[in-house]
């Protein structure tokens, strides 16, 4: 098909929608969109455990020429079981992703994600260096202690300290530690989960939306059962931090030796409370080919405009020669 047919079509509502079985007997669902003959992109979406959704399509709107593959991952959007944490490991979500591109007869892709999902690109980047033709990433996220300290413990609830005591009333803890034992108990107990999840998702939305929060969601959200899932799988990552990639080295130090040769695009929001702008900057320190944008103004969320522009500004320089 020539460029001039192919940049006719610009649809991205999905064209085809399915499920693949695991081996340990899971659904895992997946959705292709845009156009079947275009060059691939996965996108990867965050949490861990949020889902797909449908917003994330919305960021190549203006693309014609792209075949657009999204994953719900284990516990996630329309993945079964919901909110399963039996092997919701890293390793397994990694093994998931190359049985998607294997089922799909892709040899290679562009990967986009942001928060969780620039933890998932970048983990499965190590393990399948050779299947990767450029990431677009945003709000950098290793899933080190440190990072999890950051936004539970140290910086976003000493900004927002009245926030955080109001979110976190009659929870009393002296440590991360401490405070991740205390959701356990009530995020897996049928009589307090949702409660919990609440309060556990409006704290992430809010210091995501930092520097410019919207308050009102304090008494107009309660999580659902999608929601519940997510911070339960959520919890159980931050729990188990940091991701080891094997049995030395997390993330980080995995990302450095391996040397990526492919383009690496990176955006982080200078007032992000979720992700430490320092793991931006290891990223792109650890990187030969890769450019990074620290926004002035912008946080964690896409909700700043700085940041979907310069998601976009990147993902055209990285697809410059399909468009």
């Amino acid at each position: 098909m020539n460029s001039k047919k192919l940049n006719q079509i610009k649809t991205y509502t999905p064209y085809d929608v399915g499920y693949f079985n695991t081996t340990d007997g899971q659904e895992i669902y997946f959705e292709q969109s845009g156009h079947p003959m275009g060059v691939p992109v996965l996108y990867l979406h965050g949490g861990p455990g949020a889902g797909l959704g449908n917003e994330y399509r919305e960021l190549f709107s203006t693309f014609s020429n792209i075949r657009l593959i999204g994953i719900d991952q284990r516990g996630a959007g329309k993945s079964k079981p919901l909110g399963t944490l039996k092997n919701n490991t890293i390793h397994h979500l990694i093994a998931d992703i190359e049985y998607l591109r294997q089922h799909l007869h892709i040899s290679s892709w562009y990967i986009f994600g942001g928060s969780w999902g620039s933890t998932l690109a970048l983990a499965y980047s190590v393990q399948f260096p050779q299947n990767i033709r450029g990431l677009n990433l945003w709000g950098i996220f290793y899933c080190q202690k440190k990072e999890i300290e950051w936004l539970f413990h140290t910086t976003a609830p000493l900004m927002y300290s009245d926030i955080f005591s109001d979110l976190n009333h009659g929870i009393n803890h002296s440590s991360l530690k401490e405070l991740l034992e205390i959701y356990y108990f009530y995020l897996h107990q049928k009589d307090t989960e949702r409660e919990f999840a609440t309060r556990w998702l409006l704290w992430e939305a809010f210091t995501a939306e930092h520097p410019h929060p919207i308050y009102d969601e304090f008494d107009d959200w309660t999580a659902t059962d999608e929601a519940i899932a997510c911070a339960k799988i959520e919890h159980h990552y931050f729990s188990n931090a940091p991701l080891k990639m094997n049995q030395k080295d997390d993330l980080e130090i995995a990302v450095k030796k391996a040397n990526f040769q492919f383009p690496i695009y990176i955006t982080h929001g200078r007032n992000d409370l979720v992700t430490p702008a320092a793991s931006a900057i290891s990223l792109k320190k650890n990187t030969v080919n890769s450019k990074m944008n620290i926004l002035d103004n912008c946080g964690h969320s896409l909700i700043h405009e700085g940041m979907r522009s310069s998601i976009h500004h990147f993902a055209e320089a990285l697809l410059k020669k399909y468009n």
